[in-house]
């Protein structure tokens, strides 16, 4: 009986050491953007969390819409007067930790060990956009968080079926062009990795399981409820573009999105996200959202591992 005391003790310092080994081993990841980065990052604690050997912390600096220019005029307002640049939420492995945040206060809160930027989509393809915003984010980051690798998040085309592609008359494969050489002249420029979520999802179109064609459906002549499951069949799309949607009056009509990424985009998004962080095999994830097939998800997976060995 004399000995359980020395056994509990010894158990209880093996145990201590494993929790300060984990912790030591945390990866922390922060994300400054808008809701492409909320996109990429909304299933990336659950494909961390399916693979046993790893711990990490999520979080992003959240403001939707949010480009360059804008990052770095907030924090430069908050320098000047500590009442201003509070326009953030702060959302941490999944949850709400803090809104009305201001940048440097994500940045300062945790020990980063890499945090992304980018452009906000409708600018992506623009490179007179970055300049000179790009970097003075970058120095800003550098300053209160200089221990973090800096990366960027390189976001994705939008769809063939968005208003703003036929808005902007502007192909998909041409936008993705323009923000694919934008993100690279900056990631060059600065030294920079590039997380490559767009060049995955044009990597994607080329399967037959996400070659997704333009509609042919007059949407403007759906009536609800009558016509409430007769939208376009998206499954084959990575982006979120036809859903109803109810008026002030209670009048029901078609919108159009086509930039966000839906629950397929995102998947990929947050298994590109988990290869290049984490040096993991994306084919071996075994988390996938419950309303994607077990094809779409290996399908997926593929393309993300694919993507990121090119690199």
């Amino acid at each position: 009986m004399k000995r359980y005391p020395k056994f509990i003790l010894i158990l209880f310092i093996t145990l201590c050491s494993g929790v300060l080994l984990a912790a030591e081993d945390r990866i922390q990841i922060l994300g400054v953007g808008n809701s492409f980065t909320a996109n990429s990052m909304r299933f990336l604690p659950q494909i961390i969390e399916s693979n046993p050997d790893l711990a990490a912390d999520v979080a992003y600096a959240y403001i939707g819409g949010c480009p360059l220019d804008r990052h770095v005029t907030l924090a430069e307002a908050y320098e000047m007067d500590a009442t201003q640049g509070r326009e953030y939420s702060y959302i941490f492995n999944g949850k709400s930790k803090k809104k009305q945040a201001t940048l440097r206060e994500m940045l300062e809160d945790q020990k980063w060990d890499y945090i992304t930027i980018q452009q906000v989509s409708s600018k992506s393809y623009k490179i007179e956009t970055f300049y000179p915003y790009a970097e003075r984010l970058i120095r800003y980051i550098q300053k209160y968080a200089p221990e973090a690798e800096i990366v960027i998040h390189e976001t994705w085309a939008h769809s063939i079926d968005s208003y703003r592609v036929k808005a902007w008359d502007l192909s998909p494969d041409a936008m993705y062009a323009k923000l694919h050489a934008a993100y690279g002249q900056i990631g060059e420029e600065f030294g920079l990795r590039i997380i490559p979520v767009g060049t995955a999802f044009q990597n994607a179109k080329k399967r037959p399981l996400w070659d997704y064609q333009a509609t042919r459906i007059d949407t403007k002549s759906l009536s609800y409820p009558e016509d409430k499951q007769g939208l376009p069949d998206q499954s084959k799309s990575l982006h979120s573009i036809f859903s109803w949607r109810q008026s002030k009056d209670g009048s029901w009509s078609v919108g159009n999105d086509g930039f966000h990424a839906n629950r397929n985009g995102e998947y990929l998004g947050g298994l590109v996200w988990y290869e290049f962080f984490f040096n993991a095999d994306a084919r071996e994830v075994s988390y996938k959202p419950e309303q994607l097939t077990e094809a779409q998800a290996v399908s997926l997976r593929e393309v993300a591992h694919e993507t990121v060995s090119a690199l």
